[in-house]
Formats: structure tokens, C-alpha cells, sequence
């Protein structure tokens, strides 16, 4: 697989087959991404991967979490309310081209809540990925583990696998640290969902479109 088709063909998978991945697959994985770059080569990312008892209980608690109405609290700032129109715009579209491709109507609270449970259940995936941060470090880090990120979701391609980054589950990031006894000097980035994809679920048959490159690139001579 070229670098090329690995970019073009990732994708946010939502079902996974229910199929170990090998400990020495993943750290052939993170043996290569570990040469992901970083401003000042500080490579501030600390990685927790969660399989077997230890994901389900934090989904467990996660879950839990969600239909007691626990109320969110990230570990930074997620969203803005005055953010640009056509920021909002494409979040909608995103959202509703999810509701429409699963036949969901977001009125059903019950269907809705359903759907929204499916990300910190991991969507099934054999692994769970934490990406932690020092919190005393400038926000130009967030960068870094985004790259990281990145690099982590294409390398998993090489070896067959896919992955749904998701930064929804931070939004519990107290109950993460406390579940996994992760200090508060830490801050929880985010979480990326891996495993084999299953290619015959309809929910991974769902793409998203992109703005043209004219939409975003500005040339200067």
C-alpha cells in the first residue's frame, strides 16, 4: 500500500470483527510510529493500550457514565459557542449524513442515546487506544499528538487493521483517570478505536465528503 492510497482510503470504521490483534502487531506499529515528529522533538504523547478486562471496564464505566447523565468535563477547551458558521454547517452535515446512512431519527432519544453509547463502547473494536499529554505543556503539543494520531490510524492499514479516532470519550476524562489510575498531571487527548474491520457491516460502507482543494489551499506567487 502506497502512501497515497493509505491516506485516500482511511476511514472511520464503526464495526470491527470480534478478533484479537496480536501484542507484537501493535508494537511493530508503534515501533514505526514512534518516528512521527513533534515540535523540538519534545514527543510529549504517552499511549494506553487497553484490550481484554481492562477496556471493558472502562467502557463499562463510560457507558454507565452517559445514561446517568454525568456531566462532561474534558480536560481542555472542545468547542467554542461563537465558532464560524461554516464550521457549524459541516458538523451538521457530518451528523446528518450519520443519521440518514443509519436510518436513525435524532427526535428518537432512545435510537439517539443508542448511537451515542456505540463510541464508548468502543464499536466492539479489540483495542483501545488512550492519547495522554502532560497537562503543564503548551497547547502547540495538541499538534504533536495529532500527528501521532495520524500516524498511528495510516500505519494501521499496513498491517490490516482500521481504526475510529474519537475525541468524544475525553469528555469523561475524570472517570478515565480514576478507572485507570491515571494521575491529574495527565490530560486525556483522545481515543482511537482499532481493530480488523468487518467489511460486511453496512455502517462501514459510510464515507464523508470533502471540501475541494480550492476551498482551503491559497496559493502566493
Amino acid at each position: 500500500m502506497t502512501v497515497v492510497e493509505a491516506v485516500k482510503s482511511r476511514k472511520s470504521t464503526r464495526a470491527f470483527l470480534d478478533k484479537p490483534v496480536d501484542k507484537e502487531i501493535l508494537y511493530k506499529l508503534f515501533d514505526i510510529a514512534r518516528f512521527a515528529p513533534s515540535g523540538h522533538n519534545v514527543q510529549p504523547w504517552e499511549i494506553l493500550v487497553l484490550t481484554g478486562k481492562t477496556k471493558k471496564q472502562l467502557s463499562d464505566a463510560l457507558v454507565e457514565a452517559v445514561k446517568s447523565g454525568v456531566e462532561r468535563q474534558y480536560d481542555y477547551i472542545y468547542e467554542v459557542k461563537d465558532m464560524p458558521q461554516y464550521i457549524k454547517d459541516r458538523r451538521k452535515a457530518c451528523n446528518t449524513r450519520v443519521f440518514e446512512f443509519k436510518n436513525l431519527d435524532p427526535k428518537d432519544k432512545v435510537a439517539l442515546q443508542e448511537h451515542i453509547l456505540e463510541n464508548f463502547r468502543f464499536f466492539n473494536a479489540p483495542v483501545e487506544l488512550l492519547l495522554l499529554r502532560e497537562k503543564n505543556l503548551g497547547e502547540n503539543t495538541f499538534i504533536d499528538i495529532g500527528i501521532m494520531a495520524q500516524t498511528i490510524m495510516l500505519l494501521a492499514l499496513e498491517f490490516g487493521l482500521a481504526t475510529c479516532p474519537k475525541t468524544s470519550i475525553a469528555a469523561y476524562a475524570p472517570i478515565i483517570k480514576k478507572t485507570l489510575n491515571i494521575p491529574d498531571t495527565k490530560i486525556v487527548v483522545m481515543g482511537i478505536s482499532l481493530g480488523y474491520p468487518d467489511n460486511n457491516a453496512y455502517i462501514n460502507k459510510l464515507t464523508m465528503d470533502r471540501i475541494a482543494v480550492e476551498d482551503f489551499v491559497t496559493f502566493y506567487d
